[in-house]
């Protein structure tokens, strides 16, 4: 919940509301809030560049669904891709 006095400030300092959402998610907790520093960025930059490198490695791979239930995975070939991104 933001009170007007931040509401205010955000404005003045061109600062977006939902950016303070980032801030308090990837910041570092002091006695008095949180600051979002040099070092908390690069780790979230080495976690995304973790799964950014995971997905792809993924790439063209299929997950046969029910549901939520998952029946079988494999990987494609260019023909079953075409297929498969044909049927969206």
């Amino acid at each position: 919940m933001l009170t007007k006095h931040v509401r205010s400030r955000c404005q003045q300092r061109g600062i977006r509301e939902t950016d303070l959402d980032l801030v308090a998610q990837y910041g570092t907790e002091t006695s008095e809030g949180v600051i979002l520093t040099r070092k908390d960025i690069a780790g979230v930059e080495r976690e995304f560049k973790r799964l950014i490198n995971r997905l792809l490695k993924l790439e063209d791979v299929f997950v046969a669904m029910d549901g939520e239930i998952m029946k079988t995975v494999f990987r494609t070939t260019k023909q079953q891709r075409r297929a498969q991104v044909g049927n969206r």
